[in-house]
């Protein structure tokens, strides 16, 4: 089985035989929607660039000559709808547009990803419209004026008899760069009120009275569509329809498909100790990658796809992991999206708060927004809601269970997202900063050679004694265990586990060895105590004792401690926060 990871293009993937999950049994529930004009909002990278190439090489007229040939096993094949290979497809794809430079040269870059597309929809059909080559001196003129271009060509297509489907890839990935980038001037005046931008969406509703008789657009979140209310509010937000949870991602039987085929073409992976068995190839697919459901009601969770390749691409070539678990590229991404949240909230702290609420309690509860722009900042719900759009927070089992619906952490790449995003806001807010690169090393010393020391003094130095100085964080035991995490989880010296990933006890941090091949030898299993400033020897010792007697309890868990130390050597022991004093560490005495 070929996995190609990065490729999008319906139909090379069909030809090369490449892993596709079938979405095709969507296409009748989208057709028979009331609203013909659809929003489908997914987080980055999940498989919506593929969903709309699908649809192109559906609907597009001048492939159903090739329907056998890309629709062949798929459900649709057997089951064709009424609108099959129909329209002249128009694709739009702003994820080149520049978000840099100036207005002028941004609204050049928009029209000129406007002529690409329209030069090449007027190559692909001048045979089945041929006043179409009209056009082509329009598309070719200096005019910048969107809008007026894509009207141009579609009144011919009009004129002739024929019907338009429109596809938008990305509609807010300029913007949303944009806003990443702190220039809200320029957004404001590209999309706000008679903005460039604002006006080629009108000319879009327009057309609706014409040729452009559907329209599907993809995006990551709804905080351009109020800006652009007046262009787009005929369109039909479907985002969160239980019906569509689906349409984008894999669903738990996608995924043991993907897997098992994967180890029928390649035998040798199924007895590779770097992988373990296809239990365990799973468990790390669904510990990483599921958990999204993107409807209350939805009973299904769902996996990141593009995720889930990548990690297939990386087995497949290599016979291991891959080093990072979140792709750079996606974690690139979310980072834009972050800066977007963290420059638009109200409160300067709001946002560290909001990530000390999720990752305490790996849950929150609060309404979700559908719609909001730049026009005001973003409180908690807006804020809580961008982090929804992000993929950062999903539905929880019982979402529709509480007035306002129950929203928790999907998986193990978002909660690591989140522990990094932290970090960053306590710099922001209480200045705050480790170089990281001295944590990675005193972490790998630690699992090389069993040396605590080096990261203790790392936390005192650069964490404890700041805070003493400026007494800008309230600076309790909840505090000093996030702040923990925070930094420990940027790292690849170890698999971090937390309580909150096994049922029994409380241990504060478990520091598994990541796999064979590294000069790691030493797992970790420590508890976080904390006590006053002025707080009494008997009570320290007391605090020391109460974690020794938890890792008793978790050391007698053989199969825990195998997990962890995968063969190797296994050390613990507390480490004592004394307020803003103190920080140090006592080695459990069986170790």
């Amino acid at each position: 089985m070929k996995i190609l990871y990065g490729t999008c293009n319906f139909a090379t993937i069909r030809t090369e035989g490449s892993l596709y999950v079938d979405k095709t049994p969507f296409l009748p529930l989208l057709e028979n929607l009331s609203g013909r004009y659809q929003l489908f909002l997914r987080p980055r990278r999940f498989g919506k660039s593929t969903l709309l190439s699908m649809l192109e090489h559906y609907y597009d007229i001048n492939h159903a000559d090739r329907f056998d040939e890309l629709f062949r096993g798929l459900w649709v094949h057997q089951n064709p709808t009424p609108e099959k290979n129909k329209y002249l497809v128009l694709s739009l794809d702003f994820s080149p547009v520049r978000s840099d430079g100036t207005v002028a040269e941004i609204r050049t870059s928009f029209a000129r990803t406007i002529k690409v597309a329209l030069r090449s929809f007027i190559n692909r059909y001048k045979t089945v419209v041929p006043d179409l080559t009209m056009a082509s001196s329009i598309v070719g003129s200096d005019d910048d004026d969107a809008g007026a271009l894509v009207a141009d060509v579609l009144q011919i297509v009009a004129a002739a008899g024929h019907s338009v489907y429109l596809l938008i890839d990305e509609y807010d990935h300029f913007g949303n760069r944009l806003l990443s980038d702190g220039e809200e001037s320029t957004y404001r005046t590209l999309v706000g009120t008679n903005g460039y931008i604002r006006n080629f969406y009108g000319s879009l509703k327009a057309l609706t009275r014409t040729s452009l008789v559907r329209m599907f657009v993809t995006g990551v979140s709804p905080i351009m569509l109020d800006d652009l209310s007046s262009g787009f509010n005929i369109i039909a937000h479907i985002s969160q329809l239980c019906e569509f949870n689906a349409l984008a991602g894999f669903t738990r039987v996608d995924v043991e498909r993907a897997v098992d085929d994967l180890l029928r073409a390649k035998p040798q992976l199924a007895t590779d100790e770097r992988l373990g068995n296809r239990d365990q190839l799973m468990g790390a697919l669904e510990r990483y990658y599921n958990g999204y459901r993107f409807s209350p009601v939805a009973s299904e969770r769902l996996y990141n796809s593009t995720l889930v390749i990548y990690f297939l691409a990386a087995v497949s070539s290599t016979g291991g992991y891959p080093r990072q678990m979140l792709d750079l590229n996606v974690r690139t991404d979310y980072g834009r999206l972050h800066a977007i949240a963290r420059a638009a909230t109200e409160r300067d702290t709001e946002m560290r708060e909001l990530l000390e609420e999720i990752l305490t309690n790996e849950s929150v509860q609060s309404p979700l927004v559908e719609q909001f722009g730049t026009r005001i900042s973003l409180d908690r719900a807006r804020l809580v809601s961008l982090f929804y759009y992000m993929g950062m927070l999903t539905f929880s089992e019982n979402a529709v269970e509480t007035v306002e619906p129950q929203l928790v952490v999907p998986n193990r790449v978002m909660r690591e997202l989140q522990w990094s995003y932290l970090a960053l806001a306590l710099e922001d807010h209480d200045h705050i900063k480790i170089d990281m690169t001295y944590v990675e090393n005193a972490l790998t010393k630690m699992s090389v050679t069993g040396d605590i020391q080096p990261f203790v003094k790392i936390f005192h130095d650069q964490v404890v004694k700041r805070i003493g100085l400026r007494e800008l964080l309230k600076f309790d035991e909840q505090t000093m265990k996030l702040m923990l995490f925070a930094y420990v989880a940027q790292t690849q010296a170890f698999y971090l586990m937390t309580e909150k990933e096994f049922n029994q006890g409380y241990c504060d941090l478990l520091l598994g060895l990541r796999g064979i091949g590294t000069a790691a030898k030493h797992a970790w299993i420590i508890e976080a105590k904390y006590v006053k400033t002025d707080a009494t020897e008997n009570e320290i010792e007391a605090a020391i004792q109460q974690g020794f007697a938890q890792i008793e309890k978790y050391t007698a868990d053989k199969d825990l401690v195998a997990m962890l130390t995968r063969g190797h050597f296994l050390k613990a022991g507390v480490l004592m926060f004394v307020g803003v004093k103190d920080v140090f560490f006592r080695a459990w005495p069986k170790t």
